[in-house]
């Protein structure tokens, strides 16, 4: 009995790969999560939007990373160009990030009197 239980809690353990490959595969590459789920053998929906919804919180702080690539996703052009695809957009994410960040410390400096950023020429401890 104890080995079933244990075998099926086995079972249902993903790698942190999969995970941010089916996150990845939704958020970025636009694909539908019914499709992602039968093609890496996820069991539960309401894990795989949790797996998403985590991800998409690394993506807005900036902290997501896309999943490396494998050997033969490396020699495939039509891959290849849907990764460029899908790094430009994670750039572009990124860049709007550093502005909205860059803003808010501009405003908390001039409009609230908060010092933030060092300024030049000030002496280090």
């Amino acid at each position: 009995m104890q080995d079933h239980i244990r075998d099926l809690l086995h079972r249902f353990q993903y790698s942190e790969q999969l995970k941010e490959t089916a996150a990845f595969r939704i958020l970025i590459g636009g694909e539908d999560p019914r499709h992602v789920m039968a093609d890496l053998d996820i069991h539960n929906s309401y894990t795989l939007r949790n797996w998403v919804s985590q991800y998409q919180r690394k993506i807005q702080t900036g902290l997501f990373v896309a999943p490396t690539m494998t050997r033969t996703q490396k020699q495939d052009i039509q891959v290849l160009q849907q990764r460029n695809q899908e790094l430009t957009q994670l750039l572009q994410e990124a860049n709007l990030l550093i502005l909205a960040l860059n803003t808010m410390i501009e405003v908390a400096e001039q409009e609230l009197k908060i010092p933030i950023r060092k300024k030049s020429g000030t002496k280090r401890s």
